[in-house]
């Protein structure tokens, strides 16, 4: 894209001028911001890692994109820092001292005002937020407070922190690599570690219901009324999950009925030896193969033992998901926009054959609704990290009807072939770089029924994955495929090439095609300050009759004051072998979103950059504004150039307790006017009080936690007579602060859970009141299912304090050394660092019973054991365990294995 062509400066132009680029905007920061200015969204999300120096803090750090600019959760910061403030939220106050102890620090919400050591008390108006996650401070008022310079590299997802002076924090971490060799790296966090809630099948769960129902005019249709609904209800029957999603046509007649029936299990503990993850019958989805058959829906079976969410292709994959009547998605590939869909009759978004890069591929689908919803669904699909274990098998196996539902209610559609197709397939690892495939498939490709058999060997050689891969249709030809996925400096790498060897065509595979080859890259260049994603694609096609297809793709990402601009670039030109000669097509689309006066802008724009419609083909431009938790306001405005048609609509959403109504209106220039009104609400069963409960937010799509919080006097995990419950504690879900809260029965209802994605589910400290207590455990682990709720306790127990002097087999004192303080499980409880004069201290741990063992790291530089025999125990009248001398014994470090039981409830023994 030339920086002269004028069709590409018009078009960054009407994008600029309509989202606020082009014309006077006031610097961010010193931008008026008032109570209601700024709400936050799931658009706005951001998670960074803190680095100091050559150092990565193993904590990250929540943050929001503001309409000023970058805020960061101040308890993370807090924690990441290791400094000695204490949150209250009930007082909306914040106490401690900053680095060193004559630094006094103070921040009083109620009081709009916060002081320290070195300056005078200051107000905080609009330099606070309040989040889901908690209090969201911007990063300069942090700079300020904490007399340091807090950097943002928002492509890497960074914040660099930098000090003039050697900060205590930073002067521990230089301790710890002294003392214990340690490199400066991050931590997983590590799920396994934590207790499991357990919730077993059953033979019955009433379904909870998500329904919405819409009503419209459309003058353009002949001043005809309108109606559609979507009912989709999940639960549980004869020990398998079950949903079912029920649609009207516009007469509100029912059209579509989809059931299924099935089970997941990430553990692969179903039937026997087979060793099962995955088990569905009824509307299914098959799993793709790499040169024959794509992945496909419709009626049928579908059974797997591979890991849940794992990628079936090597170099692409295919996204699909349901997605509601009058809704659209984005595609977005580590945070930049790849692909686009417009509503579906269907109910279903689907993304084809999506390329990924070596290394980490973040998928995230961002659904719109008509009203302005926004609705968010994120998948992992790493490349080189996910090798087959070596020894391992997987396998799985599909039939289906293609494109038909289970109970079909529609008219049957002449034109289209809902075929029978099955496969199977199976892969074996060999060692712990290389693994094959082996698999059949039978499909109609073109009106013929063809069966393929197909191989597929891959291997990893240093940053780089290969693959070659063959396919067979029986009684016809062949093809190979060779493909190559790599990390080369701060390049993404990929390279294919196909050849095709007699009457060879498939899903994936041109009828006509001789041989094919392509190349694709991904780059952030560093232009001073200023970062410059890239993305790039080329393939060429040679068909058997001598002509030639060329397709080229380029695409980048700007942020530019708080405005991110997305451009791609296509072009495909197509060389006949007879003498039509050539045809080119070349297109450009721009979408851009941002934040100003507390508006929500999205902008998207459609070129035709060849041929005789050269020009604009669309521009749309929406806005959102959060009026409060409850009430939004949308207005959107496009211009076709075909038809030389402007629309305008303007909707407004009013979200209750138990559903919500939306309603909008649209004029266009051409003289239609059109009219929606949409009712949303979801129903199930009430896990807290019984009976039915009714809500606005989606029961069915999603799963759900109910939980109990308690008061555990005597530190054995289980609820026990006389143990009172607690009210006004807030429950957080995946380390995010939640609006459920506890009632006066202790308990509350987490919504909202993504299904058969593990999350941790605890509590907010800051919200027990009393600082004598502490949680039992940092969380239990669920695994939502969608439209049931998993019922756990959490333990709430006082606590008291462990300290003792650490020293050396000589019995010299010993600094720095890393201390794990563990549960009867096994469990990692808590760690701590000896200070100068081997002095060590845990602090707030719950009642218990524990032991104590010197990290790996530690125990390995020191050539110690890292068992250490004295036993930890902490109750009432125990409120401090003093340790004592506790002297190292000389030897090889040894780490047990945790191999502790997890109990029902997922609490603690």
């Amino acid at each position: 894209m030339s920086p002269r062509n004028p069709l590409t400066l018009g078009a960054a132009a009407i994008l600029a001028a309509a989202l606020g680029v082009a014309g006077p905007l006031s610097n961010p920061a010193h931008a008026q911001t008032s109570k209601n200015a700024w709400q936050p969204s799931d658009d706005d999300v951001l998670l960074l890692q803190m680095n100091v120096g050559s150092y990565k803090l193993t904590n990250e750090i929540r943050g929001y994109q503001t309409d000023t600019g970058i805020c960061l959760d101040l308890a993370d910061v807090i924690q990441s820092l290791d400094l000695p403030i204490r949150i209250d939220k009930k007082s909306r106050r914040a106490t401690g001292w900053l680095f060193t102890e004559d630094q006094k620090f103070t921040l009083d919400r109620a009081a709009n005002s916060v002081q320290n050591m070195n300056s005078d008390s200051a107000p905080v108006d609009g330099e606070i937020f309040d989040t889901p996650e908690g209090w969201c401070v911007d990063t300069r008022a942090l700079s300020r407070w904490f007399g340091v310079e807090l950097k943002l590299d928002l492509y890497n997802s960074v914040i660099r922190l930098e000090s003039d002076t050697k900060l205590p924090f930073m002067e521990a971490i230089e301790r710890r690599s002294r003392a214990a060799r340690l490199r400066p790296k991050s931590q997983a966090f590590d799920l396994s570690t934590y207790p499991h809630a357990k919730s077993e099948y059953k033979m019955w769960r009433t379904p909870s219901v998500d329904a919405v129902v819409r009503l419209g005019y459309a003058s353009s249709s002949g001043n005809r009324t309108s109606g559609r609904y979507e009912i989709f209800a999940a639960g549980e029957v004869a020990g398998a999950s079950f949903d079912a999603r029920l649609s009207s046509d516009t007469q509100l007649k029912p059209n579509s009925l989809r059931i299924s029936a099935f089970r997941n299990d990430s553990t692969g503990s179903m039937l026997g030896p087979l060793g099962a993850t995955q088990i569905a019958v009824g509307d299914v989805e098959t799993q793709s193969s790499q040169l024959t058959g794509q992945s496909a829906v419709g009626r049928g079976a579908f059974i797997s033992n591979q890991p849940l969410g794992r990628n079936s292709r090597f170099s692409s994959t295919t996204i699909r998901g349901t997605m509601p009547s009058g809704w659209d998605a984005e595609l977005y590939r580590n945070g930049q926009l790849i692909a686009s869909q417009a509503e579906s009759d269907d109910g279903r978004y689907e993304f084809l054959d999506i390329d990924l890069f070596y290394g980490q591929n973040d998928l995230e689908v961002v659904l719109y609704g008509p009203q302005g919803q926004i609705r968010r669904e994120r998948f992992d699909q790493p490349v080189g990290t996910n090798n087959v274990e070596p020894g391992k098998t997987f396998y799985w196996a599909g039939i289906l009807q293609d494109d038909r539902d289970l109970i079909d209610l529609r008219k049957t559609n002449v034109g289209a072939i809902h075929a029978w197709r099955g496969g199977i397939g199976i892969e074996r690892g060999l060692d712990k770089r290389t693994s094959v495939a082996l698999g059949l498939q039978s499909l109609v490709v073109n009106t013929r029924r063809r069966n393929y058999l197909e191989g597929s060997v891959y291997r990893t050689l240093g940053s780089m994955q290969l693959e070659l891969a063959a396919a067979h249709e029986l009684g016809a030809g062949a093809v190979v495929q060779t493909s190559a996925l790599g990390r080369l400096g701060n390049f993404n790498l990929g390279a294919n090439a196909i050849w095709v060897q007699g009457d060879f065509a498939s899903e994936f595979v041109n009828e006509g095609l001789d041989h094919q080859y392509g190349f694709n890259f991904d780059t952030s260049l560093r232009l001073g300050k200023f970062v410059l994603p890239i993305q790039g694609s080329i393939d060429r096609s040679v068909l058997r009759d001598g002509s030639k297809v060329t397709k080229g793709l380029i695409q980048t990402a700007v942020g530019l004051r708080g405005i991110a601009v997305t451009a791609q670039l296509q072009h495909e030109r197509t060389d006949d072998a007879g003498p039509r000669g050539g045809r080119e097509s070349t297109r450009l689309r721009l979408l851009a979103n941002t934040r100003q006066f507390g508006l929500r802008l999205r902008g998207s724009a459609n070129f035709n950059l060849s041929g005789n419609t050269k020009g604009l083909e669309t521009v749309r431009i929406s806005a959102d504004k959060s009026i409060d938790e409850r009430r939004d306001l949308t207005a959107e405005i496009e211009y076709e150039a075909m038809r030389r048609d402007t629309s305008l609509g303007l909707g407004y959403t009013q979200r209750f307790d138990r559903f919500a109504l939306r309603t909008n209106a649209s004029l266009s220039t051409s003289g239609a006017v059109g009219a929606n009104l949409a009712l949303s609400f979801s129903f199930g069963p009430d896990p807290v009080n019984g009976g039915i409960r009714f809500s606005e937010k989606k029961l069915a799509r999603s799963g759900q936690a109910a939980v109990t919080v308690f008061r555990d006097e005597d530190g054995d995990g289980r609820r026990g007579p006389g143990e009172d419950v607690l009210k006004d504690v807030y429950v957080e879900a995946g380390l995010r602060t939640t609006d459920a809260i506890t009632d006066e029965t202790g308990r509350a209802i987490v919504d909202g859970l993504r299904p058969y994605i593990p999350i941790l589910v605890g509590v907010d400290e800051s919200s027990l009141g009393d600082p004598y207590l502490a949680p039992a455990t940092k969380g239990i682990v669920v695994i939502p299912r969608p439209g049931v709720a998993t019922v756990i306790e959490l333990p709430i127990s006082p606590s008291g304090e462990v300290e003792g002097v650490l020293q050396s087999p000589s019995g010299a004192d010993l600094p720095g050394v890393v201390l794990e303080l563990l549960d009867m499980r096994g469990a990692l409880v808590a760690a701590t660092m000896s200070e100068f004069d081997g002095f060590f201290l845990f602090e707030r741990v719950p009642y218990g019973r524990y032991r104590l063992r010197v990290a790996a790291d530690s125990a390995r530089a020191l050539s110690v054991s890292s068992k250490i025999e004295n036993p930890v125990e902490l109750g009432r009248g125990k409120d401090i365990a003093r340790m004592g001398i506790i002297r190292l014994a000389e030897g090889q470090f040894t780490i047990a294995q945790n191999s502790g039981a997890q109990n029902s409830s997922g609490s603690t023994p």
